[in-house]
Parts: C-alpha cells; sequence; structure tokens
C-alpha cells in the first residue's frame, strides 16, 4: 500500500491594510482580501456605525494603527509586533487592570467585600491555569490589582452603605444602654430628636455617615449636653467631587452650636453643666459634615442647616475723607442704615447661635 505525502497546510495569510483598491487607509479593503467578505458591504457597516454615535471612526482608526500596511509583514514565524501595536496592548491591559482595582474598590466601599474575594479567587485559579503560557509575573498582576486596592480601602475603614436617598429619622425615645446606630451612604441623613423623649441620663447614639450631611436636630425647648467624638475618612468623598467635578462640599466640618471643627478626629463639646442630659454622638463619616444644634418648629433644618446664621461682621464706617460733602453724606447714610441692620443680626444671631442654654465650649481636634 503507498502512502501519499500529505500536503503541507497553506500558511495562515496576514491581515494587512491593502495597498490596491482602497479608498482612505486600505482597512476595510485589506479585511475583505483576509475573511473573503465583500468589501461594499463592510465600507456600509463602517459608514453606519460612523453616523450612530461615532464608533465606526474609532474601530476604523484603531484598525489603521494596529493592522501593518502590505510589505511590512515578513515570515510570520520571526516577524515582530510593530511598536504600535505593543503600545495598544500595554494600554489596554493598563485600562483592564485600572478597571478590575476600581470595580473592587467599589464593592469594598459599598460592603460587598465578599464579592472582591470570589473574584479574585476566581482570577487567580485563571492566572495559574495560564501560568506556563504568560509567565508567573504577568499572571499575577490581575490579582494584585484586584486585591491591593480593597485591602487598603478595607484596613482604612473606609465603608459606605449602598443607598442614594435621604434618610429620616424620628425616634420617639432613646433609652437603651447601647443607643441607636444610623447609617447612611451616598444620601444625607436627618436625625430628628426635637420630639425624641431622652430617657437616660446619657444617651448613646452611633452615627455611621457616607458622602453627604448628617443633621442631629436637638430639642429648642428644652437644654441637654452635647459630646462628639468623631473621626472622618474622607477619601470616598474626594473621589466623588473628582467624578462630578464639584469642589464646593466641605470635608471633616463638624459644627456643634455653630462652632466649626476641622480636621480628621476629635472631640466636640457642648457643655451647660447641671443634671442634664447629656447626648453622645460617636461620629464616623466617609467625608460628609455633622450639623448638631437646636432647631425651632419653624425651622426647615434640611433647607437651614446653618440656622440662625453665620456670625456677623458689621462694616465699619467709610472713610470720606477727600470726598465732596454731599457725596459724603450719602455714603455716611447709607452706610448707617446698613450698619444699623449688621448689628441687629449681629446680636440676633449671636442670641440664638449657642442654643437654649448659654455656654459652649469646643476642644481641639486631634
Amino acid at each position: 500500500m503507498t502512502i501519499l505525502p500529505s500536503r503541507p497546510r497553506p500558511l495562515p495569510q496576514a491581515l494587512t491594510r491593502a495597498e490596491h483598491g482602497r479608498w482612505l487607509g486600505g482597512v476595510c479593503a485589506g479585511l475583505a482580501q483576509n475573511r473573503a467578505l465583500p468589501v461594499g458591504r463592510l465600507r456600509a457597516a463602517f459608514a453606519v456605525a460612523a453616523l450612530a454615535g461615532g464608533l465606526g471612526i474609532l474601530v476604523y482608526l484603531a484598525c489603521w494603527l494596529i493592522i501593518p500596511a502590505e510589505g511590512e509583514v515578513g515570515d510570520l514565524e520571526t516577524a515582530k509586533p510593530r511598536g504600535i501595536v505593543v503600545l495598544a496592548l500595554a494600554c489596554a491591559g493598563l485600562l483592564g487592570l485600572t478597571t478590575l482595582g476600581a470595580l473592587g474598590s467599589l464593592a469594598t466601599v459599598f460592603g460587598f467585600g465578599w464579592v472582591v474575594v470570589a473574584l479574585a479567587a476566581a482570577v487567580l485559579v485563571g492566572a495559574l491555569w495560564s501560568w506556563p503560557r504568560v509567565g508567573p509575573g504577568w499572571a499575577l498582576l490581575p490579582v494584585a490589582a484586584l486585591a491591593l486596592p480593597s485591602a487598603a480601602l478595607a484596613a482604612g475603614g473606609v465603608r459606605i452603605e449602598p443607598q442614594s436617598g435621604p434618610i429620616t429619622v424620628a425616634p420617639r425615645a432613646l433609652s437603651a444602654p447601647a443607643g441607636a446606630t444610623y447609617r447612611s451612604g451616598l444620601g444625607q441623613m436627618f436625625i430628628d430628636l426635637r420630639r425624641t423623649a431622652l430617657e437616660r441620663d446619657i444617651v448613646l447614639l452611633t452615627v455611621e455617615a457616607g458622602v453627604r450631611r448628617t443633621i442631629v436636630a436637638l430639642p429648642h425647648d428644652r437644654c441637654v449636653n452635647v459630646v462628639v467624638n468623631y473621626h472622618v475618612v474622607a477619601f470616598a468623598a474626594r473621589v466623588a467631587s473628582i467624578i462630578t467635578d464639584r469642589s464646593d462640599s466641605p470635608f471633616s466640618e463638624v459644627i456643634v452650636f455653630g462652632d466649626s471643627n476641622f480636621g480628621r478626629s476629635g472631640v466636640a463639646v457642648a457643655d451647660i453643666g447641671g443634671r442634664r442630659p447629656t447626648v453622645v454622638i460617636n461620629f464616623k463619616s466617609a467625608g460628609g459634615s455633622l450639623y448638631v444644634r437646636d432647631y425651632p418648629d419653624g425651622v426647615d433644618p434640611d433647607s437651614e442647616p446653618d440656622w440662625p446664621g453665620y456670625p456677623v461682621y458689621p462694616e465699619p464706617r467709610p472713610d470720606v475723607t477727600g470726598t465732596p460733602k454731599a457725596a459724603a453724606r450719602r455714603l455716611i447714610s447709607n452706610w448707617r442704615v446698613r450698619h444699623r441692620e449688621q448689628v441687629l443680626s449681629k446680636r440676633r444671631i449671636e442670641a440664638l447661635r449657642p442654643g437654649p442654654c448659654s455656654r459652649v465650649r469646643k476642644q481641639a481636634p486631634r
């Protein structure tokens, strides 16, 4: 029996941009020749994709940069990838690693760390399976990109509740020694204690806030001591402000009876003395500010969190040296009207700002 020698398999044709019959860069003609497709349909598909949002233009430009032209490809076994191809692959790999890190960090911040662990395990299994082909260093890069940012956020205690809407709570009474715990995420939180019965000498509130502000409204007709132990990690809020292009959000700001406290952590005290109920607030925030004070029934804390207002500094008397007498009289007259209103506003704010009980003390942040 005679065994005929088998025909050698034809070498695969390299994908190139055509030099003949092209309209622009030869991408469509090259794809048509390599895949045996009608060149007219390919051009029509690119044109439709270009008109429907511009995706076709981006894909065509990418192919133009990556696919070599005819004559640039030699032996397939010895040819080296073009520099633009290596750059494109590096950018794609970096984008993929960044996406993995961002997804892992986002899941960790919102309390889904177990998902990150499962995903990292799956990526590790895939890396070990592809170890002989891609090498140990490259195979473990996805695992590192996924796990390291998430581990750093978990160690830093950055956590936000997966909640976006506003939260309003108004407990009837606070009496348990352990107190109450409230959590917020991407929305603001309003804790209304104006009609809450404080049944113990010391009432403990634990507030784990997100990136928006938290308002604690105290009774306006009763005197209470306030102690705020605060710790703010503003990483998530700063990232959110960068993404939304907003830089007007205050970070690490705790305002107790109009007295601002800045810094990452510290203690703020409003002490009126005597045997009064003491509200102890353990405040932990991902960047949102905290307002604590009394609010009258006719004031909406949500729209006026800084009621009764900021300190007023009356305008000094204008210097009218060298000014004509008539103009000087008008300037002084207008100033007196403004100054009178400013003095009245200053007195009102100074009377209301410390709350129903006058003595407020602040301890420096640490």
